[in-house]
């Protein structure tokens, strides 16, 4: 089996683990996972039914998860999986159907970065909708190529805006201002569903600044990179990251550099 296809099987199977446990979906583990988040039980069993799969596969992997952290094998794997089981935990706790499953699959390296990314996988639990992004080779929807919209003036831009942070201070200034620039704001609870629909031109960006999400969300970056998309961090620089539990991931990605920009402008003065 090529990568693809190992990561699309193993995405089916974290959707599969929760769509037939959703009695479940209130319980907790009583544990805590490294980004100091109470652990669902499902989170946990996803994650480790997408180890397992990974596992049997005939490619070796490192894992970086969000709920298990880092896990390294005995010998050089050839590939590092970067997992987040379930985006949109609190969505699935409330009954909210914006829920989904990422993995991207790097290739081994000591020292790699979110550039490094060759192959993510995005599936929505209950939309259907599986995206996945090739690097150099664009990203699809249920096996159709997706592009970002083309936009570039913020009047006329419907974004999605993540404000889930002390909104006192400088932070709710600059988010105030970015806002009023803008035509209209959505936010799902599924970050990686809202970059996927950034990728596929739905919204025209997501904007994520608050410097507190994990690395385990690069998936969604991906994606709206390889569907043509722009991607900067809160310096309004091109977005790239060392891969580390320890590192959080703020950014702007958009359908144009120009809308890119003149967000990250809004919000820094």
């Amino acid at each position: 089996m090529t990568i693809v296809n190992i990561l699309k099987k193993a995405a089916e199977i974290a959707k599969e683990t929760v769509l037939s446990n959703l009695e479940r979906a209130t319980e907790r583990t009583g544990e805590v996972n490294p980004y100091g988040d109470n652990t669902l039980l499902l989170d946990k069993q996803a994650e480790d039914n997408i180890i397992t799969e990974l596992n049997s596969s005939d490619i070796s992997f490192a894992f970086f998860t969000e709920e298990q952290g880092v896990i390294n094998p005995e010998k050089t794997p050839e590939y590092i999986a970067v997992i987040d089981p379930i985006d949109g935990s609190t969505n699935l706790e409330r009954g909210i159907q914006m829920v989904s499953v990422g993995i991207s699959a790097i290739p081994y390296n000591e020292k790699v970065t979110t550039d490094d990314v060759e192959v993510s996988i995005i599936d929505s639990f209950f939309t259907k909708e599986t995206y996945i992004a090739i690097s150099g080779k664009g990203a699809t929807r249920n096996g159709k190529r997706i592009k970002p919209s083309g936009l570039t003036d913020p009047s006329t831009a419907i974004i999605s805006y993540d404000t889930k942070r002390d909104l006192n201070g400088k932070f709710g200034e600059r988010s105030l201002s970015l806002l009023r620039g803008v035509y209209d704001a959505r936010r799902t609870g599924s970050n990686l569903l809202d970059l996927c629909w950034t990728a596929s031109g739905a919204l025209d960006a997501m904007v994520d600044l608050r410097d507190i999400l994990p690395l385990v969300h690069v998936c969604g970056t991906h994606m709206v990179l390889e569907a043509g998309g722009y991607v900067i961090n809160q310096f309004g620089e091109r977005f790239n990251l060392p891969m580390n539990m320890t590192q959080r991931m703020s950014f702007i990605a958009a359908g144009t550099k120009e809308l890119a920009l003149d967000l990250i402008k809004r919000f820094r003065e």
